[in-house]
Order: structure tokens, then sequence, then C-alpha cells
């Protein structure tokens, strides 16, 4: 695999893990979903690892964007808690 397919993957995560965020379900919802892209990000790093010495899994990572996202999500969801919302 090169890094154009690796690109692209790494893109159409992130747009999935953008409608996860953006949709109206719930909080549980929203992250359950991006925690389980998340685990398929860390899946996909460590099989495309193995196809090319090259691969960056920081880069990907980063590239998916779902713990970004997550993180958004939780930081949301605390800051809501702690003003009582």
């Amino acid at each position: 695999m090169t890094k154009k397919h690796f690109e692209a993957i790494a893109e159409d995560i992130n747009t999935r893990a953008i409608v996860v965020y953006s949709s109206d379900s719930s909080y549980d919802e929203k992250w359950f979903g991006l925690l389980t892209l998340a685990h398929l990000v860390n899946d996909f790093v460590s099989t495309f690892s193995k196809f090319n010495d090259n691969f960056n899994a920081a880069i990907f990572i980063t590239a998916c964007g779902v713990n970004k996202l997550k993180l958004e999500l939780e930081t949301i969801q605390a800051t809501q808690i702690a003003s009582g919302i």
C-alpha cells in the first residue's frame, strides 16, 4: 500500500467521524461510535505497519481525526456537567 491509499482511507474515516460527531444522536451514542472508529484506526495502524515500512502511524491517526473529535465531545459533555446543564 502507498501513501495515497493511506490518505484516502484516513479521509474516509475522518468523514465518518464527522458524521457521527455531527449527528442528532445522544452523547453516549456519539461517544460509542467515535470509540469504535478509534479502535478501527488502531487496528488499521497495526495492519498498515506490516505492509509498508514507511507508514507513519502518528500522521495516520491525526489525519483520521477521530481522537480529536472524541476529545472535543468529551470536553463539551464535561463542561455541561460542570455548569449544571
